[in-house]
């Protein structure tokens, strides 16, 4: 439904194009987000898993080395110690052990991995099952999708200005929101990712899609290359690091002023803090889904407010006027 969503102007577009025949159209597109959207976003998928794994072997192997404490060491006598002189009080009061702590972190996100590889293997037969019905479904709402939302619009016991007014709020701030955030998502993990591949950061595809994810959080982006950067500087590659922070800054950093804006604009007509709280929200009750669920509910609330609002004057209006003719 969401890759509807997304790719519904393209559809309707194309249907255009093609002389009004639905059919073809859906085919075309279907087709289309299957070979440019789905199968490399799995194949993606697959190589950041991989990367993960590699990941957690060389984070463990780092941690048994001693590398933590070295990392420490090499802090204590850098420029950066006064830093680790404002950190180290926190880190005694509360019983940090750094290497502890990295094991810990390392075993959760192996346990984690193995979790999810096992029950990808379990089931393989249900993964190929889900895909055709996506595959089928999507097709369906490509091509009988406008011929449902009038169905359901129907259905709903309200007047047709307000029928209109809330599935129009309703499907612009999913839209938006979809759009926005999933395209700006990719850009900033793309970008961010070839950042790191051309400046020699090992695991890039992984610390791509992690950045990507981490997107969606606000100035999760600065977290992920700030992370890589410190990287960078630890293994004696401080020019690089330096690259990779102007990198981050000058061109992840811009995209997302850029695209949100651009795609989103004006289109939900929420307040940015209901939005970023309502999100917040989502994501609690229903988790990924919740980024795009709750803005979409949040506008659908915002509608029937300003239905109540219009009602309200309206009555408020008539009862001043019976009012001013009973008083003359």
């Amino acid at each position: 439904a969401l890759l509807a969503v997304i790719f519904y102007p393209f559809n309707r577009a194309l249907t255009q194009l093609l002389g009004g025949r639905r059919g073809l159209a859906s085919t075309v597109l279907t087709t289309l987000v299957i070979g440019l959207v789905i199968v490399p976003t799995i194949t993606l998928t697959v190589l950041a898993a991989n990367e993960s794994v590699t990941l957690y072997q060389s984070s463990n192997e780092f941690v048994a080395s001693g590398g933590v404490q070295r990392i420490i060491a090499e802090v204590q006598a850098s420029r950066a110690r006064h830093l680790w002189d404002l950190i180290a009080p926190w880190v005694a009061d509360w019983n940090i052990d750094p290497g502890t702590l990295a094991v810990t972190v390392a075993n959760t996100v192996s346990a984690f991995l193995v979790a999810q590889a096992t029950g990808i293997a379990k089931n393989v037969a249900g993964f190929i099952g889900d895909f055709f019905l996506c595959t089928f479904a999507l097709f369906f709402f490509f091509r009988d999708g406008e011929r449902m939302v009038s169905s359901f619009r129907d259905l709903l016991p309200m007047e047709a200005v307000h029928k209109d007014l809330i599935l129009e709020r309703f499907y612009e701030a999913l839209s938006a929101v979809v759009q926005g955030t999933l395209v700006t998502a990719v850009a900033q993990g793309s970008l961010a990712g070839l950042g790191y591949w051309i400046l020699g950061v090992p695991l890039a595809v992984f610390l791509g899609c992690a950045t990507a994810l981490i997107s969606l959080v606000p100035y999760g982006t600065a977290v992920a290359w700030g992370a890589a950067a410190l990287y960078l500087y630890f293994v004696g590659e401080a020019v690089r690091a330096v690259i990779l922070i102007v990198w981050g800054t000058v061109v992840v950093g811009t995209v997302d002023n850029l695209l949100r804006p651009l795609i989103i604009g004006g289109r939900t007509e929420i307040p940015t803090l209901i939005l970023f709280f309502g999100i917040l929200g989502g994501l609690q009750a229903y988790g990924f889904f919740g980024l795009f669920l709750a803005p979409a509910v949040i506008a659908t609330l915002v509608a029937f407010l300003r239905i109540y609002q219009q009602q309200y004057a309206a009555v408020s209006v008539g009862s001043r006027a019976d009012g001013d003719q009973s008083r003359e």
